[in-house]
C-alpha cells in the first residue's frame, strides 16, 4: 500500500501495485500529488492532490487570459490522434468549429504546447498562417474577417513530444504491471499539454475524440464508443462522441491492455449502460462489485439532484495511474476502489461537470459539492443510519486548519487551487450549513434551481448565492461573505444557569465565539438542546456576537444543556465549563389587569425583569391612541425586580402604547436594557442578546 500524509491524515492510494512510473517528472507527480478523490474509508475522499508545497516544479508557467475569449463560442471540438508510447508523442489534428460573436473577426487564440510543431492549421479548409506568442499560446490569422453570428471551422495539424507531468499530471507515459499505460489529466488548465484547446471554463461544446492505438490496447475516453477501426500496422483507433456539451479540461483518454465489462443501470422509461475497464491485475469479484456501487449511487443522487445529466452516453469507471480520481465527463477515472472516492467521483457529473465552476477561484462549486455528495450518500444508501451517518461523515471532513478562504483568491497554481482543507473540507461544509439554515425542503430546490439554471453551463460562487437567495427569500450574505470568503471559523463557549422568576424557570444562557479576533464575527442560528420537567427540549438561538445573553423559559430546573448537538455549524470546539457572567436585563413578562370596566379601562400594568434594575420613571413612556402622554406613578419591588405602573382610572385600554426604555439598567452587569421584542403577541423574554434597545407594547 502506497500512503501519502496529506494534512495529518494518511491516505490510503488503493489499487496501483505493479504502477512503474518512466519518467522522473512523473516520479514527482505521482507520489506528490493528492487526487480528485483519495480512497479513504474512514476519511476525507478528496478529489485531487493538494500539498502546494509538492506540486511538480516543472509545470508549465501560469497562463495568462486570452483577450479573444469572448469573441467567439465554441461548437465543437474533433479531435483525432495517435498516441505513441515509446517517444510519448501525441500526434493528428484538431477540428474546432466556432461561432464569431463579433464583426471583422479576424484572429482565433488557442493553446498548445511549443512541444508540439503545428504543420498546418485550416480555416474553412484554407491553409493560413499563425503566430506562436508563447510557449503555450498560438494564434490563427485568417485570411479574411467574419461577421458576427458567422460560423468557420479552424483545423489545426499538429505532432511531437506531449508536456508529461504539468498539474495533476496532464499527460503520463508510464506501466502497469508492465504493460504500457498513457493517460492524461488535464484539470486545471493543461489541456494545451496534449491538445491544442479553447480551454474556457465558460464555453462548453461538444467533443468527438478518436484515438489510435496498438492493437494491444484499449481506450477510454469521453462519451459513447461509436466505432472501432482497423488501422494498418496493428493499430486500432477508438472513436468516442459527447452528447452533450463539456469544458475542455475534461476531455481525456486513457490507453493500456484493460479488461472491460459493462452493466445497466435502469430508471422510469429506459435504462443506461455503466461501463468499467480496469487492469488485469485488478480484476477481482470484490474491485468489480466495488465499482458495480455505482448503479445504487446513482439511485440515491437521482433522488436528490436530478436525473443524470448524461443518460444519452454513459456512466463509466475506468482505472488509471492516479492516486486517487478524476472526474471526467461520463467515464471517471479511479486509481482506487473506495466507497467515497466512487460516490466522490460520480457526484461531479451533477456538480463540476454538468455544472462546472466558471472561474477557477470557484472551485469549490465543483469540490465543495462533491465532497458533500459522499456524506449524503452515507445518509440516504440501503442500510444507513441516516441523520446520525451525515453526522459521523461530516464530522470526518473538518478542515485541519481555518486559515484560508473557501474561495480561492489564487489561482496561480495547481495547488492554491485545490486546497484540502478550503476547496473541499470547509466547501462541503458551506453546503451543510446552508443545509440547516434553509431547512431540509428549500436546501434541496436550491439545488435543483441551481441544475435548473446552470445545467450544461457553468456557474460563480455569485450566481449558487442568488439561486439559495431567490429560493429562500433570504439575503444570505451574512453567511456567504464570512463562510465563503473570509478566513476563520467559530469557537464558542457555554455558561449556564437556573433562575426562577416569581414562580416561573428560566434557562440563562450565555454564549460567546472564542475564536481568533482576527477571524470574523459569525452570525449563526444554533440549536439549544437542554432536558427539564417535560423531557427533551430544543430551542434555536440566532447568535451573532462575541458575548450574548438569552433567557428560555422551561418547565423546571434545566439539565444537560448542549450547543449545536446535532453538528450543524463548523466550529473548532465549545467550551462548556465557563461560569455564567450576569448579562443586560430583559424584560420577561409585561401584563395589564384592567379597571372596572374590563371593555374600556386600561389599569394597571405589571413589568418584571430578569434581574435587580436601576429604573425612575423617566424610563418609561405610556401615549394613548392619539399618540398624547399619559401620567402614571411607578412602584418598583427590587426583590421581585417587577415594576408597576398606575395611570389614572379613565385611561383607554384600546390603542395605548407603553415604552419600555433601554436607559434602565441591571444592577449586578451595568448593561443596558436588552428589550427588542417581536411578533403580534410580543414574545417574551425580550432582546436580541445583547445590550441596548426599546421594548414596544401596544394594547
Amino acid at each position: 500500500m502506497i500512503t501519502s500524509s496529506r494534512m495529518g491524515t494518511d491516505v490510503a492510494l488503493e489499487g496501483l501495485s505493479g504502477v512503474n512510473i518512466r519518467q522522473v517528472s512523473s516520479i514527482v507527480f505521482f507520489f506528490g500529488f493528492a487526487c480528485s478523490c483519495l480512497a479513504v474509508e474512514s476519511e476525507l475522499n478528496c478529489a485531487h492532490l493538494i500539498n502546494s508545497s509538492r506540486i511538480n516544479a516543472k509545470s508549465a508557467p501560469r497562463l495568462k487570459p486570452i483577450e479573444t475569449w469572448a469573441d467567439t463560442d465554441l461548437l465543437n471540438n474533433d479531435l483525432d490522434i495517435e498516441v505513441t508510447h515509446a517517444t510519448s508523442n501525441i500526434s493528428g489534428s484538431n477540428t474546432m468549429t466556432l461561432r464569431s460573436l463579433l464583426n471583422n473577426l479576424d484572429q482565433f487564440t488557442f493553446r498548445l504546447a511549443n512541444t508540439f510543431a503545428i504543420s498546418s492549421i485550416l480555416l474553412d479548409g484554407r491553409t493560413i498562417t499563425f503566430t506562436r506568442l508563447d510557449s503555450v499560446t498560438v494564434r490563427a490569422n485568417f485570411d479574411f474577417p467574419y461577421a458576427f453570428g458567422q460560423t468557420f471551422t479552424l483545423k489545426i495539424n499538429y505532432g511531437g513530444p506531449a508536456t508529461a507531468g504539468a498539474g495533476f499530471g496532464s499527460i503520463v507515459f508510464t506501466t502497469q504491471n508492465g504493460q504500457p499505460l498513457d493517460f492524461t489529466l488535464s484539470e486545471p488548465f493543461y489541456s494545451y499539454t496534449w491538445w491544442p484547446s479553447k480551454d474556457d471554463n465558460d464555453d462548453k461544446a461538444l467533443n468527438k475524440i478518436a484515438v489510435t492505438v496498438p492493437n494491444t490496447q484499449k481506450v477510454a475516453a469521453n462519451g459513447r464508443l461509436i466505432g472501432t477501426d482497423v488501422i494498418a500496422g496493428g493499430k486500432l483507433k477508438y472513436r468516442y462522441q459527447c452528447s452533450y456539451p463539456m469544458v475542455d479540461y475534461l476531455l481525456m483518454f486513457s490507453a493500456t491492455n484493460y479488461n472491460e465489462w459493462s452493466t445497466t443501470f435502469n430508471f422510469p422509461g429506459g435504462s443506461m449502460p455503466l461501463r468499467f475497464m480496469i487492469f488485469p491485475t485488478n480484476d477481482t469479484a470484490g474491485n468489480r462489485a466495488s465499482w458495480e456501487n455505482c448503479s445504487l449511487m446513482l439511485g440515491v443522487f437521482e433522488s436528490k439532484f436530478g436525473f443524470y445529466p448524461f443518460r444519452n452516453d454513459q456512466y463509466g469507471i475506468y482505472q488509471f495511474g492516479f492516486g486517487g480520481g478524476m472526474e471526467h465527463q461520463t467515464f471517471t477515472g479511479q486509481g482506487g476502489f473506495g466507497e467515497s472516492l466512487t460516490s466522490h467521483e460520480l457526484g461531479h457529473q451533477w456538480w463540476g461537470d454538468m455544472v462546472t465552476c466558471k472561474f477557477w477561484g470557484d472551485i469549490w462549486l465543483n469540490e465543495g459539492f462533491a465532497t458533500y455528495c459522499e456524506a449524503i450518500y452515507l445518509q440516504y444508501k440501503a442500510g444507513s443510519t441516516g441523520f446520525p451517518a451525515l453526522k459521523t461523515a461530516m464530522a470526518a471532513r473538518k478542515p485541519s486548519a481555518y486559515t484560508g478562504s473557501v474561495f480561492r483568491y489564487d489561482t496561480s497554481s495547481t495547488g492554491a487551487i485545490f486546497s484540502s482543507n478550503y476547496a473541499y473540507r470547509k466547501g462541503s461544509w458551506v453546503l451543510h450549513m446552508l443545509r440547516k439554515i434553509a431547512g431540509e425542503t428549500a436546501f434541496w430546490q436550491i439545488l435543483a434551481n441551481y441544475r435548473g439554471l446552470y445545467q450544461y453551463d457553468s456557474a460563480t460562487t455569485s450566481d449558487f448565492q442568488n439561486v439559495a437567495e431567490a429560493t429562500t427569500g433570504q439575503d444570505l450574505d451574512w453567511f456567504f461573505q464570512p463562510w465563503v470568503y473570509e478566513i476563520g471559523g467559530v469557537r464558542y463557549s457555554l455558561a449556564t444557569q437556573n433562575q426562577t422568576l416569581n414562580g416561573t424557570n428560566y434557562l440563562m444562557v450565555q454564549i460567546g465565539q472564542t475564536q481568533s479576533t482576527t477571524y470574523p464575527t459569525y452570525r449563526m442560528p444554533i440549536d439549544l438542546r437542554y432536558t427539564d420537567s417535560s423531557g427533551a427540549q430544543l430551542k434555536v438561538i440566532l447568535n451573532s456576537a462575541r458575548t450574548q445573553w438569552y433567557a428560555i423559559p422551561t418547565n423546571g430546573a434545566a439539565s444537560a444543556v448542549t450547543l449545536d448537538n446535532d453538528g450543524w455549524i463548523l466550529t473548532t470546539g465549545t467550551t462548556q465549563a465557563v461560569a455564567y457572567a450576569a448579562g443586560p436585563p430583559k424584560v420577561v413578562a409585561v401584563s395589564v389587569r384592567p379597571g372596572p370596566r374590563l371593555d374600556r379601562n386600561l389599569g394597571v400594568i405589571h413589568i418584571s425583569f430578569s434581574s435587580d434594575v436601576n429604573l425612575t420613571a423617566a424610563d418609561f413612556e405610556l401615549k394613548s391612541s392619539r399618540n398624547t402622554a399619559i401620567p402614571f406613578s411607578l412602584v418598583y419591588d427590587n426583590a421581585t425586580f417587577k415594576a408597576k405602573l398606575i395611570p389614572p382610572a379613565n385611561v383607554r385600554l384600546a390603542g395605548t402604547k407603553l415604552t419600555i426604555k433601554d436607559s434602565i439598567s441591571a444592577i449586578n452587569s451595568s448593561m443596558s436594557l436588552d428589550g427588542e421584542v417581536s411578533g403580534p403577541k410580543y414574545a417574551l423574554p425580550s432582546g436580541d442578546g445583547l445590550p441596548g434597545g426599546n421594548s414596544l407594547f401596544t394594547f
